[in-house]
């Protein structure tokens, strides 16, 4: 091994010589795990072999001449010596060790990037063994010391260049995305460049962005916004909010994207811009107090002096960017920096590919900020003018036009078909099962990105006891707390509901129309974001009608650009889409109550409220299901004509829903009783032995005997008559004589006493009798 290369090595540690390695503990683990007085890490220097650390001697150093390590490093091997006054050249090599008398030496290599710089050696002062698996854990141990003494080198290499940044005129940043930027680490010079205090951010306290103007929030949700559009460097100037002071950064920036292609951080390095904005704004004034009359040409005309990075334009390009001709700084840089990021690399494409003579001529559409800050949509033609004897481009030239309404008018058609396909998605998301939030969740992101927005929600408008409340179907799911993460469990249980309007969105709920807010400020109804919630710097409430009615709303955040009334016109078609879908879920639950109102209809009696004979037999055949135990009873009111031509049918009336109500209070909540007809009500006990049956048929009839009918304040005493029968298992094929062996026992009832409770025995009954004979009865008590 060359002992130059050993030595450079060794000098790229020397920055270690004034710091503490931390080996100590390690030392004396490895005297004790060996039984040793002396352990030992050294490394070689010019003449001498160092020690960096040791356990039971106070050496620092030793002469390489004579010194045992030495030889080590030389070979490179372990060297073992069991007994040191058996071998008097050995002997000789412990002189650097002083006046201790050792008799026994093991030491292995310590090697950094694979080249031998020192050893780790044991020593004794009596002879001993050391086995070969001792061997082997001591230079594992030695392996360990070296990836120690890296890892060491690394962090006091960090340290001093964290000290050298922490010095400097620039910050740096770095961001987690994870559906908003979550801050990682920031230098500890922030203070002094940008006055926001460090542990502030750190202890995230604040976010960054909270430190900005408003004007600079949306200049910093735009830069976002780019990165999430795989832009991957980027550049953005910001205004710090300070009391006393006016303090401009610049911002340079690079983001880091996932397998997916989505963001994962973002890296930025913030510096100082205050005084470059002061002279800006300075010649920016001056540039709008010297402006001229706009040229007539359409045209925008420029000459590019590769060379000199030097560009000459007319008046109409100035005008196109909203810059003033005679300040027109003709740099590359200028026209560059006013690119959309989005653009940026199609633009250097196309001039490269025409500078390296790949095609005729430069061509490109893109788009440029103006002055005003809007952006416009220019389309650029040029080619070399000039070129030197080696055939490299010189001069440039060509034109501009501005081209925004033809690209707007071509971008909003096409969105136009895009929106077309959303809405036919819409309508296809909800029929598939009819689940209305299912598909206003499924078209969400797509609604989202047709509106070129971070943010955004679907509600529904719905009264509940008089209050209107905002059910939200569909919503960005965002969790930045444990009281949004409250939210958001609500919100996949379909029960988030907005109830209070007294904010921006609710504004759209109480005016009825749409609201538009660029500026979240300066709005009368904003009520500022959540707590930790990303910032939203602009806001579009679309509400949602059925006809004249408003049922509903749409709330878009952070648009790219400005939201404007465009943005109401073209989402419109989605608008009404949406309000079919909620009219066609009121008319689904029209239908429903309708046909529950029908069969509540059809199976009640109008009179009594009881269910009638159709609900009845509709009872009975769930009873075949259960197969338990019941009691049916046919229960009649004795002499019911007599109170009908004493009193009146209305009387009568009143007597039969008495006797209704009389039926209900004394029976259990699964037992069944239904108006057959006229004055003839059947009751069914459920889950029930004979005795319990009587006894609740026996309180029954009670009841009405103790508790007479009134009619104008007059009371109709009234006595009924009750024919039953018991089956140990229901069967729905014996209905019909089950029915028929309860009115037996009723004609048996009506024959004896009347108002009384007779139960149906088989050997009681004439055989001969008919089912005429019932039935004849029936029409004579009716």
């Amino acid at each position: 091994m060359p002992e130059t290369l050993r030595k450079k090595i060794i000098q790229r540690y020397e920055l270690l010589d004034s710091y503490d390695l931390g080996l100590a503990p390690l030392m004396d683990a490895l005297a004790t795990l060996y039984e040793v007085p002396v352990a030992l890490v050294t490394i070689a220097d010019e003449d001498r072999s160092v020690v960096r650390a040791s356990y039971g001697t106070t050496l620092t150093s030793m002469p390489q001449s004579t010194s045992l390590c030495r030889h080590i490093i030389d070979c490179g091997q372990p060297l073992v010596i069991e007994d040191l006054s058996l071998e008097a050249e050995s002997a000789a090599l412990f002189e650097g060790m002083g006046n201790e008398a050792f008799r026994f030496y093991t030491g292995v290599p310590l090697q950094i990037e694979e080249v031998v710089v020192g050893t780790v050696c044991l020593f004794d002062r009596s002879p001993r063994c050391i086995t070969a698996k001792q061997i082997e854990s001591l230079e594992q141990i030695s392996h360990l010391v070296s990836n120690h003494l890296c890892l060491v080198k690394e962090h006091v290499q960090l340290k001093l260049e964290h000290s050298l940044l922490d010095s400097s005129p620039a910050v740096l940043l770095t961001w987690h995305y994870k559906n908003c930027l979550l801050l990682q680490s920031v230098s500890r010079n922030i203070k002094d460049v940008t006055a926001i205090e460090y542990a502030q951010l750190i202890e995230h306290d604040a976010c960054f962005e909270d430190f900005l103007t408003v004007e600079s929030q949306q200049e910093f949700g735009f830069w976002l916004q780019n990165h999430l559009d795989g832009v991957e460097n980027a550049e953005c100037h910001l205004n710090i909010k300070h009391p006393t002071r006016t303090v401009w950064l610049r911002m340079l920036s690079k983001a880091f994207f996932d397998q997916n292609g989505k963001l994962h951080s973002i890296q930025a390095i913030i510096t100082d811009n205050t005084a470059h904005k002061y002279m800006e704004d300075r010649l920016s004034g001056t540039n709008k107090q010297m402006r001229l009359l706009i040229e007539a040409s359409g045209l925008g005309t420029w000459d590019w002096n590769i060379i000199a990075d030097a560009t000459k334009v007319n008046k109409r390009w100035c005008d196109i960017l909203g810059v003033d001709h005679d300040f027109y700084d003709g740099t590359s840089q200028f026209w560059r920096q006013r690119i959309h990021p989005a653009d940026l690399s199609k633009v250097d494409d196309a001039l490269d590919s025409h500078l390296c003579g790949r095609s005729e001529a430069y061509m490109s559409t893109y788009r440029l900020k103006h002055g005003d800050g809007h952006w416009v949509w220019v389309e650029t033609y040029g080619c070399v003018v000039e070129r030197n004897e080696l055939g490299q481009p010189l001069r440039l030239a060509g034109t501009h036009r501005d081209i925004t309404e033809r690209k707007e008018a071509e971008l909003f058609q096409q969105k136009q078909g895009q929106l077309l396909s959303f809405i036919n998605n819409a309508r296809a998301a909800y029929l598939v099962d009819n689940n209305l939030p299912r598909a206003c969740q499924a078209i969400l992101p797509e609604l989202i990105d047709i509106a070129d927005s971070q943010f955004g929600f679907i509600g529904h408008l719905i009264e509940e006891q008089g209050k209107r409340r905002l059910l939200i179907h569909a919503i960005s799911e965002l969790s930045w707390n444990s009281t949004s993460e409250q939210l958001l469990d609500l919100y996949k249980g379909g029960e988030l509901y907005f109830d209070s309007f007294d904010n921006l969105f609710g504004e759209v709920i109480k005016s009825g129309e749409e609201v538009i807010s660029n500026r979240m400020h300066v709005h009368t109804s904003s009520r500022g974001t959540p707590g930790g919630h990303p910032p939203i710097f602009s806001f579009l409430g679309l509400p949602i009608y059925i006809q004249d009615r408003l049922v509903g709303m749409i709330g878009l955040a952070n648009k790219a650009e400005e939201y404007s009334h465009k943005d109401v016109v073209f989402l419109q078609p989605l608008l009404d889409a949406l309000g079919g879908l909620y009219y066609a879920v009121e008319l689904e639950h029209a239908r429903s109550e309708a046909e529950e109102r029908l069969k509540y209809l059809a199976m009640t009696d109008a009179l009594s409220g009881l269910p009638n004979r159709r609900a009845f037999i509709d009872h009975c055949r769930s009873l075949e299901k259960e197969g338990a135990p019941y009691a049916i009873a046919i229960i009649d009111i004795d002499h019911f004509k007599v109170v009908n031509d004493t009193y009146g049918h209305e009387a009568g009336d009143a007597v039969i829903c008495h006797i209704a109500q009389c039926m209900k209070s004394n029976l259990r909540t699964d037992d069944f009783v239904a108006r057959m007809g006229g004055e003839e009500f059947a009751v069914i006990i459920n889950h029930t032995e004979r005795d319990h049956a009587e006894k609740v048929l026996e309180n029954i009839r009670c009841y009405i005997d103790s508790n007479p009918a009134k009619w104008e304040k007059k009371p109709i005493h009234v006595t009924v008559s009750i024919g039953a029968n018991w089956y140990r298992k229901a069967s729905m094929q014996n209905l019909k004589r089950h029915l028929h062996d309860a009115d037996k026992a009723l004609y048996m009832a009506k024959n004896s006493q009347r108002n009384c409770l007779q139960w149906y025995v088989q050997t009681l009954v004439d055989a001969s009798t008919t089912h005429d004979e019932p039935q004849k009865k029936a029409q004579n008590r009716h």
